[in-house]
């Protein structure tokens, strides 16, 4: 398993060209200077190699390829010093997602097209123009992400909730795309097998709306991700009019390429929406600028050059975009849509969950989904599933919630917390209250602890212990203090008699411990991995290691000694995402991909 320090340190305007002021005036200057396309074309390239899934290039040698185009020798001797001062090579960010895309935005606003554009770059003194540009971005970046929502005014329990909107941005910012088959694994067997169960029409609305079936999107996907997202075989660029003039799949790529691109003329009208004399300063900028980008993550040229700008935009396609589309469609009723989409990711998690705990043999099945039942007091239990260990008991909640942008940039934080107790906690209307994920979780274990309810066939009689589990498809919920949050929640629902001295809650005789946030990503590969270790064991060694769940359970894995190594792809996704790369390679190429 490869693994990411999520701390890293950008690198400002100030350390390298001390003269140049990191103002909207001078960055608007810089701008001018350079011509667009040839610009956006750059952000798109460098932002390639600093967040594409490489395996054989570090993150030394993502940052070496910026600093050997854009920077003297001598800038990059400054940058070196700058680097031994605040930890190394290895923590410091000359170029990262979040500076690119920011950078990436105001090119859109202020940047026109030059006299020899697709050209412009051989110029050595534009090359250091792009440089300071992108290194006010990162001013900028931090700015807009930071501001002072890390001040501990309010006391820490209030500090780590402000922090909550920034620490998924800045983890956004520096992390690297979805592997893969892992990506393309996943959303080919949502979108094949399990959605269509719960929205019999998605696949003829989905062509009715598009013109190409979901099959056909995802081939288009494939050819595109295997064939220009790896910087060690081309720059990233390719010519869309050859594309669509393939002769088997040309037609089906025009359409694909107009869902998925836009024009560099409309990226300042998406983005921005405004005529730039009315940006006088930073400020001005709107916060939510992530969705027209998230839409439509290829950007194209009247000339015919196309490129990916951002790889972790398009490989979330795989797992989330077909359902994207189809809210466009008029007919469409968005609620039940992701109603559907919802149920549709619980079984697909419960499904991994049954293959992982499958007790064949057994007389009594230790694992059970689905579970329902009433309480001697009458209150509902419902748990999406329970692995039984007769001592000790896990159990899961699914959710596949998703906070909007403009909820994790707002300058409120109590904006962020109720998008996250809405779709994770609970949800308050006029009607009342309904209890969800770790709400849920705390009801259950309330019931079990007080012995309201022992299990349907009292087989939880003799529990001691219990883990609480959250599962879910927003993979940044496993940012810094998330967890914590979650913990917190938890623990305002369950109302435990005492806390022990480990973290550990205690109601009645029950050990509680608390709730343990999972991403799919870390579900999808413990499903291989839990052959090197036991499930429970991790449970317990993440719980004695990290009781306060400031540290999420995906970090704790990836630094832990006992278990990075351990940990492993999933094999069956891995199955799943070579079929479709099959079924691309067969129409596209001719020929299946591994051939």
């Amino acid at each position: 398993m490869k693994t990411h320090n999520q701390i890293g340190v950008y690198v400002p305007i100030s350390a390298v060209f001390p003269d140049v002021q990191g103002d909207i005036v001078t960055f608007r200057s810089l701008l001018s200077e350079l011509s667009r396309t040839d610009t956006l074309f750059w952000c798109a390239r460098l932002n390639l190699v600093v967040s594409a899934n490489n395996a054989k290039v570090d993150s030394i040698e993502a940052q070496q390829l910026g600093l050997n185009q854009f920077f003297t020798s001598r800038e990059i001797e400054t940058i070196n010093d700058f680097a031994k001062n605040h930890g190394g090579t290895q923590r410091i960010k000359i170029f990262f997602r979040g500076q690119l895309l920011e950078l990436f935005r105001w090119v859109a606003l202020f940047c026109i097209d030059h006299q020899g554009d697709g050209t412009t770059y051989e110029d050595p003194e534009i090359r250091r123009k792009f440089a300071q540009a992108a290194l006010i971005a990162s001013d900028v970046w931090a700015n807009r992400i930071f501001k002072n929502k890390f001040s501990l005014n309010g006391g820490i329990e209030v500090a780590r909730k402000r922090a909550l909107g920034p620490n998924r941005k800045s983890v956004e910012a520096i992390s690297q795309a979805p592997e893969l088959t892992q990506s393309l694994g996943r959303g080919w067997a949502l979108f094949k097998d399990y959605l269509p169960k719960y929205y019999h029409s998605f696949d003829a609305d989905f062509l009715s709306l598009t013109g190409i079936s979901v099959e056909q999107y995802f081939v288009c996907f494939s050819a595109m991700v295997t064939s220009f997202t790896d910087p060690r075989v081309n720059d990233g660029i390719f010519d869309i009019k050859k594309i669509q003039k393939h002769s088997h799949y040309g037609d089906v790529f025009c359409k694909y390429l107009k869902l998925e691109s836009q024009g560099v003329d409309e990226l300042k009208q998406v983005l921005w929406d405004t005529n730039d004399h009315t940006i006088s300063q930073y400020e001005d900028a709107p916060i939510d600028y992530y969705r027209p980008l998230r839409e439509k993550p290829i950007l194209r040229t009247d000339d015919g050059r196309g490129i990916i700008f951002d790889p972790i935009f398009y490989g979330e396609k795989a797992s989330i975009g077909p359902l994207f589309h189809i809210l466009k469609s008029p007919k469409c009723r968005p609620n039940e849509a992701f109603s559907a989409f919802g149920q549709a990711f619980e079984e697909y998690i419960l499904e991994i969950l049954c293959r992982m705990f499958a007790s064949p043999g057994l007389l009594v099945n230790r694992f059970s989904k689905n579970v329902k039942a009433l309480d001697s007091g009458g209150d509902s239990i419902e748990i999406d599933a329970i692995l039984n260990d007769v001592f000790e008991v896990v159990l899961f909640e699914i959710k596949s919630g998703f906070i909007p942008e403009n909820a994790a940039l707002c300058d409120d934080y109590k904006t962020l917390l109720q998008f996250i107790q809405e779709r994770y906690s609970i949800t308050k209307s006029k009607e009342g209250s309904k209890l969800k994920g770790v709400g849920q979780l705390a009801r259950a274990i309330t019931s079990l602890a007080t012995k309201k309810w022992t299990g349907n066939g009292d087989e939880f009689r003799a529990v001691k212990l219990i883990y609480p589990v959250l599962v879910v498809h927003d993979t940044f919920l496993t940012s810094p203090v998330y967890g914590n949050f979650f913990a917190s929640e938890f623990a305002t629902h369950l109302k435990p008699d005492s806390t022990l001295p480990s973290g550990i809650f205690m109601k009645g005789d029950i050990k509680i411990a608390p709730v343990i946030v999972m991403s799919i990503d870390d579900l999808e590969n413990l499903e291989t991995s839990i052959e090197h270790f036991g499930f429970r064991d991790l449970l317990a060694d993440y719980s004695d290691s990290c009781p306060d769940r400031v540290m999420s359970l995906h970090d704790f894995i990836a630094f832990s000694a006992r278990y990075r190594d351990t940990i492993y792809h999933n094999r069956r996704l891995a199955s799943s995402g070579i079929e479709i790369l099959d079924k691309c390679g067969e129409a596209v190429f001719g020929k299946k991909l591994d051939d």
